[in-house]
């Protein structure tokens, strides 16, 4: 969650809850993408502290305390609905984060979730493809720059030849694309280009 998120969820405008909850929640919810611009926290422990029920700062909260925490999921461990970067699900993988964009491109790898402007995908989808058997995203012995390395080519996206012609009957903006796909902005942004490119080539 967003503290934009944290705040809708309090009946708050985020400027208010900010002023009266941030420097509180901030001491005691850490966020989960330290050193990025946009704060990201753990749903179930922003919810826990708007509830009233504190997180503990350490890993498990104090053998004579008696709050009932609502996850047996200790702070800082792995969970399997955790949303990992394209970094993150590399560093699971064993490969770089381009290639991870890559195999969702093909499907090798599921397309991953849309939020907050970026890509996200479940701890539990980057596990299952590493534990699958299938040692394809593996590239041992081999050095950077080697030419085996390169990320599968793309397949063509349908969409692009669908939008290029939607956009021949009527004008397109980014928020029509989000509307009809279900992407993210900067997907839908992605495609127009191409949509205007594949309709340049044809005239």
């Amino acid at each position: 969650m967003t503290e934009d998120d944290i705040a809708t969820a309090t009946g708050l405008p985020v400027h208010t809850w900010r002023r009266r909850h941030g420097t509180a929640f901030r001491a005691r919810v850490p966020v989960v993408n330290p050193g990025e611009r946009l704060r990201l926290y753990d749903e179930e422990q922003a919810r826990a502290f708007m509830s009233g029920e504190h997180w503990p700062t350490g890993a498990t909260a104090d053998a004579d305390d008696d709050t009932q925490w609502p996850s047996a999921v200790p702070l800082g461990a792995e969970h399997p609905e955790d949303l990992l970067t394209d970094k993150e699900t590399g560093n699971v993988l064993g490969i770089r984060d381009a290639t991870v964009r890559a195999y969702a491109t093909t499907g090798y790898l599921p397309a991953g979730i849309e939020r907050h402007g970026r890509t996200w995908w479940p701890r539990r989808t980057a596990e299952a493809r590493r534990d699958a058997g299938d040692e394809h995203h593996r590239t041992p012995g081999r050095k950077p720059g080697d030419l085996r390395n390169r990320a599968p080519r793309p397949r063509h996206d349908p969409r692009i030849e669908e939008i290029a012609e939607l956009a021949t009957r009527a004008p397109l903006t980014t928020a029509d694309v989000v509307q009809r796909y279900g992407v993210g902005e900067r997907t839908a942004q992605r495609l127009l280009a191409a949509a205007r490119t594949c309709a340049h080539r044809e005239t």
